[in-house]
This record gives C-alpha cells, sequence and structure tokens, in this order.
C-alpha cells in the first residue's frame, strides 16, 4: 500500500528495471557456464580419473596463461590464449555478449588508458576434466587511468572456461560481473 500512496517515480521504475535485466542477464550467463561444464564432461574419454598429481600440474598450466594475460603482456600475446573460433563466447560487467575482437579492443583499451593496476583476488581452478577447466578469480581491482581518473571494481568477478585444444589452454568461455565506480581526477 505505501508504494501506491507515494507519488510514482519513473526513475525508480527504470533502475528496478535495469537492475532486474542485469540480474536475469547474470543468472543466464551463470547456466551457460554450467552447461558448457556438463556438456563437456559427458564425453567419453573425459571420463578417467584424474590423479591429485595431474589435477595439479594441470591448474599450474591454466595459472600460467592466466597470468600471462593479468599481467601485462603484450595484447597479442594475451589473445593467443582466447579460442579464435565464433562460438568463443564472453560477456561483459553490463550484461552485454562480446566476440574475440571485441575482446582485443578491451584489452587495447586497457593498454592505452590504464598506468596502474592494484589486484586484492583469490583465485580457483576447478579442474572438470584432463580437457576443461574453470578459472574463478573475485576480489577488488583498482585502474589508475592516464587522464588521472580512478576506477574501482568492488566486487570483481572474472571466470573463464578453459579447453585444451590442439596441445593448448585456449579460453572458450570469459565471463565478469560486479560493480564499479569511477572517480573524476581533480585535474583542471
Amino acid at each position: 500500500m505505501r508504494y501506491l500512496q507515494s507519488p510514482l517515480n519513473f526513475r525508480n521504475i527504470h533502475n528496478h528495471s535495469k537492475i532486474f535485466l542485469k540480474e536475469t542477464v547474470m543468472k543466464l550467463t551463470a547456466f551457460v557456464a554450467l552447461l558448457l561444464v556438463v556438456c563437456g564432461g559427458c564425453s567419453p574419454q573425459q571420463s578417467e580419473q584424474l590423479t591429485q598429481q595431474q589435477i595439479d600440474q594441470i591448474k599450474n598450466e591454466v595459472k600460467v596463461v592466466v597470468d600471462s594475460i593479468t599481467l601485462g603482456t603484450d595484447v597479442n600475446v594475451r589473445m593467443q590464449y582466447y579460442w579464435d573460433s565464433p562460438e568463443f563466447l564472453a560477456f561483459n560487467l553490463d550484461g552485454s555478449q562480446a566476440d574475440r575482437e571485441t575482446v582485443r579492443r578491451s584489452h587495447e583499451w586497457l593498454d592505452d588508458s590504464v598506468v596502474a593496476i592494484k589486484l586484492s583476488l583469490h583465485d580457483e581452478y576447478p579442474v572438470v576434466t584432463k580437457d576443461l577447466v574453470i578459472s574463478v578469480w573475485h576480489g577488488t581491482e583498482e585502474l589508475g587511468l592516464k587522464s588521472g581518473d580512478k576506477v574501482e571494481y568492488q566486487p570483481r568477478v572474472q571466470t573463464f572456461v578453459f579447453r585444451k585444444l590442439e596441445g593448448k589452454w585456449k579460453i572458450v568461455y570469459s565471463h565478469e560481473s560486479g560493480t564499479f565506480t569511477r572517480e573524476k581526477s581533480n585535474k583542471s
């Protein structure tokens, strides 16, 4: 009843719609990731039980790739780890879908615009099969931009689904979620 007594505020309705849309996209993305994992784990040759040593080796291999992507390497080096296929799938913070070229442009923007990155992350590498690994990292991230602005992501979650293709770990799916704020510089 209280809602009916207050004047209609279209801005609130719009904000609630945006939140609902974001939540729906995040749920859909989580479903797609789960579907990838389930489908990837269904192939008969993948059913062998891995030893802890094999699991640790696979995790280390994937971690090397993640570190190569996040630790300031050249954009061409970073992009070699993304599956070069029209079936590659990525979702951005705003819920929009991206292809491999859009991911490349995002990495180029980082190279051109960011002067400092501060990460406080926890990472996990669930091994689904010998050829399928999920990389999840969550925490906070701060970007210092050349303009003097500062962008903060609190929280920040990045999920990669890796598949071993032709002997190399490739990102076949990527999803980002989180909340960011941008603090404008006081430069004149």
